[in-house]
């Protein structure tokens, strides 16, 4: 499948057909469902499956001015454009949940940055501030993931408007950690909460998003200084928000045997 994705992925960046970029996105959408099937979450299935071929078909029709950028980025889940993501990301866990935050951007990506608009610029900043003030709201543990996820891949996409080599190796280096993290937490709901998930997602230095936040932070400052000045408050703004889960792991008594 996956060898599958990076052909599809190839060829979106190979060609700007509208109807090749369509099919591909079908193909995407084909693929989850596929890799969805047995897990029996028939309702993220639908909702998917509903949400992406409406967009898919609203992209063939609107092929004018800046709406396609705006569909692609609701196609991937960029925020503030995410509102649909957790509605699907609710009923799968593990490697579905990798896949879904992973390699299902990837082809999307590539076509976003061929159809690139500047002042996209701007939403994504004002995404990343939806987010930091969504995750003060948000108390279940695995929502708080998926959306740190779609914050991370926010700078990512920044990053791809500054310098689109390096955020390819940026996004390569976050699937391959998101691999090896997500599908390390356990199937069950109320274990997503230990001390792995709050250093790796709170921003910590050497942790993982903290090279995808510094990377794309110095691609930013080469365009605009006092935009880096903004963006450094609001990452002690999303340190301030996971603290909710340092409270919470401080005075959690676990106990294996009463689980």
């Amino acid at each position: 499948m996956i060898s599958f994705v990076l052909f599809l992925s190839l060829l979106s960046l190979m060609t700007n057909n509208m109807i090749i970029w369509w099919s591909v996105f079908l193909m995407m959408t084909v693929v989850f469902i596929f890799l969805n099937k047995n897990v029996k979450s028939y309702s993220s299935l639908i909702n998917y499956f509903v949400i992406q071929e409406s967009l898919g078909l609203m992209f063939l029709l609107m092929n004018f001015g800046i709406f396609q950028f705006f569909i692609i980025m609701m196609k991937i889940g960029v925020a503030p454009l995410h509102f649909w993501i957790f509605s699907i990301t609710n009923n799968i866990f593990s490697y579905n949940l990798m896949w879904f935050l992973t390699f299902q951007k990837l082809p999307f990506l590539l076509i976003l940055v061929q159809i690139f608009w500047f002042g996209g610029l701007m939403l994504l900043f004002f995404g990343l501030t939806v987010c930091y003030l969504q995750m003060f709201s948000l108390k279940n543990y695995k929502n708080l993931l998926v959306l740190s996820s779609t914050e991370s891949f926010n700078w990512i996409i920044m990053g791809v408007f500054m310098s689109l080599i390096n955020s390819i190796y940026l996004f390569i280096y976050y699937m391959v950690l998101m691999v090896m993290l997500i599908n390390k937490f356990s199937k069950s709901s109320s274990n997503w909460l230990n001390w792995e998930t709050i250093l790796v997602f709170l921003n910590m230095p050497f942790s993982v998003t903290f090279f995808v936040k510094i990377f794309s932070l110095s691609e930013i400052f080469k365009f605009n200084t006092i935009m880096i000045l903004v963006m450094l408050m609001m990452m002690f703004l999303s340190a301030l928000t996971f603290s909710y889960w340092l409270i919470n792991m401080s005075v959690k008594f676990y106990d294996k045997n009463q689980m």
